[in-house]
């Protein structure tokens, strides 16, 4: 039988903190209900994004099978693939239009929380429909769900946190998505792409969620950054604490950048 997935209707407004989205967490962990996070990853593309080129093959937007954000040893689909601790379930070839690949990822924590990780290989060329997916489905007008045997997994607007790994598109492109409404379920978002604090945080004003990680400085998107985030989410930890583990991954991964240089590429909340 598929699980079912309770559903609370909240108001419509800036979320000032977590209280709400932690006692909805720790609800579902209590029913025995899986948490679900998804990740849009626009992969990494020479020809059609605003970044400094790199090798022509990691760089293909159109093959994720060689991209720098998904098959590398840091890439979304290779890094978590290769972690003793978080099983790969399923992969999915074009599971939907504009994204080329999707796997699925399932890691219990000592709380009892049972996470699936859910990532999507956008196609280098279609950053702005990445973008428009990633807002809707925060402002929960994009929803959808994947069968994996018995378990019904939500997606999109049905996740509990929503995050966008790869280079900052909108330094480059618009994004057109629909605002929340009174029955959005405020949830977490992360940023994991280069600067994206000032970016990103005026759109999560508009569709209910709440900024729980994003990045003030260039950085590597690395999929480090994410499972950082991911280990101190799924235990109900703080924005605070869901940052340090941000900081914490980029430092063992990229030890030049400093354990107080890496700390600083994050931030977490609304701030000024």
């Amino acid at each position: 039988m598929a699980l079912i997935f309770a559903c609370f209707v909240f108001n419509a407004q800036k979320i000032e903190n977590r209280t709400s989205i932690l006692h909805y967490l720790q609800g579902k962990i209590d029913q025995n209900l899986p948490l679900v996070a998804h990740v849009l990853v626009p992969l990494c593309d020479n020809e059609h994004q605003g970044i400094i080129p790199t090798s022509p093959k990691i760089g293909d937007g159109l093959k994720p099978n060689s991209n720098l954000y998904w098959a590398t040893s840091k890439g979304v689909k290779r890094y978590f693939s290769e972690l003793a601790d978080w099983k790969l379930l399923k992969s999915i070839e074009n599971p939907k239009e504009n994204v080329l690949e999707r796997v699925i990822f399932y890691k219990k924590f000592p709380n009892g929380a049972q996470v699936y990780l859910v990532a999507d290989a956008y196609r280098g060329d279609k950053m702005p429909e990445c973008l428009d997916d990633y807002f809707n489905s925060l402002s929960e007008h994009l929803k959808d769900s994947v069968v994996l045997e018995k378990i019904t997994i939500p997606i999109n607007g049905g996740a509990d946190l929503i995050a966008f790994n790869g280079h900052n598109g909108l330094m480059d492109e618009s994004t057109s998505f629909t605002k929340a409404t009174a029955h959005t379920r405020p949830k977490d978002a992360v940023s994991i792409s280069c600067a994206s604090r000032g970016y990103f945080k005026p759109y999560y004003l508009q569709t209910n969620s709440f900024p729980l990680v994003h990045t003030t400085n260039l950085l590597y998107p690395g999929a480090f950054v994410l499972e950082g985030i991911l280990n101190e989410w799924a235990m109900l930890k703080s924005e605070k604490d869901c940052k340090i583990g941000a900081g914490n991954g980029y430092y063992k991964h990229k030890p030049k950048s400093g354990p107080n240089g890496s700390q600083n590429l994050f931030d977490f909340g609304w701030g000024d």
